[in-house]
Order: structure tokens, then C-alpha cells, then sequence
């Protein structure tokens, strides 16, 4: 549970200083708090697997500015806006925290 907190904290705040400015504070406290709820469940369900297996892609495609894709990453980016069809997050939002996952 430690851990979970922990990760709550990091997505959260991480979200807030990726924007850049974009969004408001509801958007960053969506997005983190999305994956933030991801991360309290994987204790039973591992439920962060697709996430943490993308980590590699979201850091290329943050270094890259977009300009790079990998699959894993698009897998991951597709099962979020599943799991979350009313969020607005951009991709580069998500891949953000993606990368701060560990």
C-alpha cells in the first residue's frame, strides 16, 4: 500500500510539472489520478504491466518530441484511452506518466 501511495504522489505531482502549462488543474489531477488508481489496484490485478513494459517507448517518444512510436508505447496509450474513454489527455500527457512509472 506504501507503494501505491507513493506512486499516487509521484503521477499526481509529475503531471503537473509535465504539462508545460497546458491543461488546467483538473486535466493534471485526471490524468494522474487515472493511473495513480491503476497503480493502487496492481497489488491484486498487475494491473500497471502495460504501463511499466512501455516505459522504455514513452521515454524515446518524450526525447523524440512525438516523433518517435514504439508499439509498446501505442499498446499502452490504446488501453488507457480504453480504460478511460472520458479523459482528454494528450498522448504526450500520458507518455509523461508512463516515464515516471517504475
Amino acid at each position: 500500500m506504501q507503494r501505491a501511495l507513493a506512486l499516487l504522489v509521484l503521477l499526481t505531482a509529475g503531471q503537473v510539472w509535465g504539462m508545460d502549462g497546458q491543461g488546467n488543474a483538473s486535466d493534471h489531477f485526471t490524468l494522474g489520478s487515472s493511473l495513480a488508481t491503476a497503480g493502487i489496484t496492481a497489488s491484486t490485478s498487475n494491473s500497471l504491466r502495460p504501463y511499466q513494459s512501455a516505459r522504455d517507448d514513452a521515454l524515446a517518444y518524450i526525447a523524440s518530441a512525438g516523433d518517435i512510436r514504439g508499439a509498446r508505447l501505442e499498446s499502452a496509450l490504446r488501453q488507457y484511452r480504453h480504460d478511460h474513454a472520458d479523459a482528454d489527455s494528450s498522448d504526450m500527457q500520458v507518455a509523461l506518466a508512463i516515464a515516471s512509472l517504475r
